[in-house]
């Protein structure tokens, strides 16, 4: 990992099935974070959560030489957690037992997953009430309509939480031509990056040009104490 100022992007995605974390995990959290998982009452729900909160703030410590758990996290104005002060930028998504998570120290980033497996009934009402005319007619002219409205899918809320925006009434603000790679929240262009994973799929959205490709990370080599108790996801990439 680069400790000058090159420009940096990382990405993980991890099956939380088949990793077990240290029993001191929790005291890695902020008591705001703490709190919030005392909240849960879905075991599954809480176990991303911790898992991500623990991954995140172990990966910011080793990069900002600080105490995991005393790492300022702020909600900005946009609704998005932000460091204070900034300096690294960072993403989390989870559906099903995936979670993913990226990190960078160059400008905004979004990441999305979605694992859902959805019938045509469901993936016909979705598209007419939050697709547009033209992305509706492409759906319909697909040969793999399931796979394409994920990617879609993805492509939409990858972009809108790198900008920042909700997601609610704002996917139509985002623009993509099939298999570019970039799409568009307004007048600003966000490089994609897209990951098919079995029948789920994941897309990086970064805010900003250059730089290498994302690197991999795998929890198996991250020096934390993680017990890994099963097979991960394994990648390829689709730029």
């Amino acid at each position: 990992m680069s400790r000058n100022n090159d420009i940096v992007t990382e990405l993980l995605i991890c099956d939380s099935a088949a990793i077990k974390l240290p029993a001191n995990a929790r005291n890695f959290l902020a008591s705001a974070e703490l709190a919030r998982l005392d909240s849960m009452n879905h075991p599954r729900q809480a176990t991303l959560f911790l898992l991500g909160r623990y991954l995140l703030r172990r990966l910011l410590a080793e990069r900002l030489q600080q105490d995991p758990a005393q790492i300022a996290i702020r909600i900005d104005d946009r609704g998005k957690p932000q460091l204070e002060p900034p300096g690294w930028y960072f993403n989390l998504s989870h559906s099903g037992h995936y979670l993913a998570l990226a990190i960078g120290n160059h400008g905004d980033l979004g990441v999305d997953l979605e694992s859902r497996q959805l019938d045509p009934a469901q993936i016909q009402r979705l598209a007419r009430r939050y697709l547009s005319a033209p992305e509706q007619q492409w759906l319909a002219q697909s040969a793999h309509p399931t796979r394409d409205f994920i990617r879609l899918w993805t492509v939409k809320e990858a972009v809108l939480k790198a900008g920042g925006g909700g997601i609610a009434n704002n996917l139509q603000r985002v623009h993509w031509q099939p298999d570019s790679a970039t799409a568009l929240l307004d007048a600003q262009p966000y490089r994609l990056y897209q990951y098919p994973l079995g029948p789920a799929w994941l897309t990086l959205a970064l805010g900003h040009a250059g730089g290498d490709p994302p690197h991999r990370l795998r929890p198996a080599d991250l020096p934390f104490d993680l017990e890994i108790t099963g097979p991960q996801p394994n990648l390829t990439i689709n730029p």
